[in-house]
């Protein structure tokens, strides 16, 4: 036996319900992923200020080791220009010794005090790894708490979408076929959004005026009626009244 309209238009606004939640659900599901991939590229980015630290600082260092043999490279070859003078016979050889022995001294001062400034900036680098590896502790511990937070929401979300999928087997097999298959083809078109409240004589999914006649028709809820500029399905939205302060 077939349901009376009235009792069919109150299921279709059931479904609509349940259609609703079903795409709000689907949504959330849907955002999961990029919310992980999200924070989890946002994690990423902040680790990098670490291993940014932590390659210049390896850098600093090769650049200081590779001044400290540059220093010793020098420093033998001032000891070997020294151990010509006791050979030499003339004033200008000797002189020329002398000046190339002050010339490697001035070299190896210049990259000895390179040295020290890049000490300098290492000291400071230093300083900043312990605060750094901190914060990125405190970000590990954070992405891992949300992830855990956002796997116990996915799977709730799961568990109610796979409810209302079934809630609303229970509504469709309860609809009339043809009232159903009209009912999912302006879903399709309408964004979801197959049901629509009238209220006063507004339409309130495509919010077009409503025919007087229809307004009472629909009001009275003994015929099912379709909104002539969207096709969705009318029922009335009543609005409560405000209370009037005392």
């Amino acid at each position: 036996m077939t349901a009376s309209p009235k009792i069919q238009l109150q299921q279709l606004v059931d479904l609509q319900s349940v259609d609703d939640q079903i795409s709000e659900h689907r949504k959330i599901l849907e955002d999961i992923p990029r919310q992980l991939e999200s924070a989890r590229a946002e994690l990423e980015e902040k680790k990098s200020i670490l291993k940014v630290v932590k390659d210049e600082i390896e850098a600093l260092q090769k650049q200081r080791k590779d001044m400290e043999m540059e220093v010793q490279g020098e420093n033998d070859h001032m000891a070997k220009a020294k151990t010509k003078l006791p050979a030499v016979k003339t004033n200008k050889e000797y002189t020329a010794i002398l000046s190339e022995v002050d010339a490697i001294k001035e070299k190896v001062s210049k990259i000895e005090d390179k040295e020290l400034e890049i000490m300098e900036v290492l000291e400071e680098k230093a300083k900043e790894i312990p605060g750094v590896e901190k914060k990125c502790k405190e970000e590990d511990a954070y992405f891992s708490e949300y992830q855990q937070k956002k796997e116990v929401e996915e799977k709730r979300f799961k568990q109610e979408l796979e409810e209302l999928i079934t809630k609303r087997k229970v509504i469709t097999d309860q609809l009339d076929t043809v009232i159903f298959k009209r009912y999912e083809k302006i879903s399709n078109s309408r964004d979801g959004r197959a049901v629509a409240g009238l209220r006063d004589n507004i339409c309130q999914g495509c919010f077009q005026q409503v025919l007087p006649q229809m307004v009472i028709e629909v009001k009275v809820g003994e015929k099912m009626h379709q909104c002539g500029g969207c096709l969705r399905f009318l029922y009335w939205d009543e609005v409560p009244e405000t209370p009037v302060p005392k």
